[in-house]
């Protein structure tokens, strides 16, 4: 299996590897109750210190939020942007996304963008 990093080469790797991905319940609610919270107008961003050399992310995305098909754009969207920048996020953490309730209008891209990498390294870095 390729080991994902984000050192040399990083900005080049765009994939977004099964090992990069939160998966387990406990994963999700550790993260949660141990990390460091950050909000924005549209999300809330957890980081938890990982012992590995490069970032996970998992995302959670309500049913207030809308039906199958909202919440799974949503949700694509927000895998993109952390595919795209992944040298723009701090390394060696788990990150639990929140899709705000709130937020049932979906913000353009770029304003997803530059929220999501803001919030992420504002909840790594406190």
């Amino acid at each position: 299996m390729r080991v994902p990093v984000h050192g040399v080469g990083a900005a080049s790797d765009e994939s977004f590897l099964p090992a990069q991905r939160l998966k387990k319940r406990e994963e999700f609610k550790r993260t949660q109750r141990n990390g460091r919270r950050a909000t924005g107008p549209h999300l809330v961003v957890y980081a938890r210190p990982n012992a590995l050399e490069w970032s996970r992310v998992g995302l959670t995305v309500s049913r207030k939020v809308g039906k199958a098909t909202r919440r799974n754009r949503w949700k694509r969207r927000l895998r993109e942007i952390f595919r795209r920048n992944k040298a723009l996020s701090p390394v060696g953490y788990d990150f639990v996304v929140i899709v705000k309730h709130s937020a049932a209008d979906e913000p353009d891209f770029e304003v997803l963008r530059q929220e999501m990498i803001e919030l992420m390294n504002q909840a790594a870095s406190k």
